[in-house]
């Protein structure tokens, strides 16, 4: 790459970010067939509006910096696509705080009938694989046809402005909150510990759904708080959802539980 950039092309630079309107978007075919190709030719002067970079030494965030011509969308680098391993076939995806992973399938790029390259869209994860968190950060990686793996390539990085990550967390619960939860989940735990032999006892007692139902809301009534069903009436009332969850909507996998418990209670 040329140490330093030529009078033209500075001259191109800042008419670009003085005059609004001017922007520097070439097409897929402009990148592959003249800005690569050139570079590969080795006419550095005609293409240094694209820097040269090593774009997995640096953060997504960090590369906008980096490139020669300002932009609020859109930047364009020369990288070279480098080997994971020394004698493998996959390429180098990983920076230190996460990753670019290809999205789709490689797709090809035509000027006209002519397929003159090829093109793969990869998202950047913060984190890494396969658990790595997917971010607003796009690049399209144009690649020429019959050249070795690692050989140049460009990169138009872009960032999706309309991406919604994952939502800020809860603020924690107080400490109060937190230990009247676990004496409540302690409780619930507790009443409902012995819930599958007593669920296969209904229904083997041939009981009716409806006088259960009638007394699950019997008791939440004559509770303290008549919203809150109590511990007996809570686990009476999951034992009538898995009646009707076996009577009424034939679940196949609640129907398989209650025959394997039922042999197992005949044996």
């Amino acid at each position: 790459m040329a140490e330093v950039i030529s009078t033209d092309t500075s001259v191109s630079v800042a008419v670009s970010t003085a005059f609004p309107g001017f922007k520097f978007s070439p097409t897929d075919i402009e990148l592959i067939s003249y800005y690569l190709k050139r570079k590969m030719d080795g006419l550095e002067r005609s293409v240094e509006i694209i820097p040269e970079l090593d774009i997995y030494n640096f953060e997504p965030w960090d590369l906008p910096d980096k490139s020669v011509v300002k932009s609020e969308s859109e930047w364009f680098f020369f990288c070279a696509r480098g080997k994971k391993y020394p004698h493998g076939s996959q390429n180098r995806r990983a920076t230190k705080m996460g990753y670019w992973k290809a999205t789709g399938k490689e797709r090809n790029v035509k000027s006209g009938s002519e397929v003159i390259g090829t093109k793969r869209t990869l998202v950047f994860h913060i984190g890494r694989a396969p658990k790595g968190e997917r971010t607003e950060w796009i690049m399209h990686e144009y690649c020429m046809i019959g050249i070795s793996l690692d050989a140049l390539v460009i990169c138009r990085l872009r960032r999706n402005t309309e991406f919604q990550g994952k939502p800020p967390p809860q603020p924690s619960l107080s400490s109060l909150d937190k230990n009247t939860n676990m004496q409540q989940t302690e409780t619930v735990s507790e009443s409902i510990s012995g819930w599958e032999n007593n669920m296969v006892d209904y229904y083997l007692s041939g009981e009716s759904g409806h006088e259960l139902l009638s007394e699950i809301t019997e008791s939440s009534q004559s509770s303290h708080n008549p919203q809150v069903l109590s511990s007996s009436s809570f686990t009476k009332y999951f034992w009538f959802m898995s009646y009707l969850i076996h009577n009424v909507s034939k679940c196949y996998d609640v129907s398989r539980f209650l025959v394997k418990k039922i042999s197992m209670r005949i044996s």
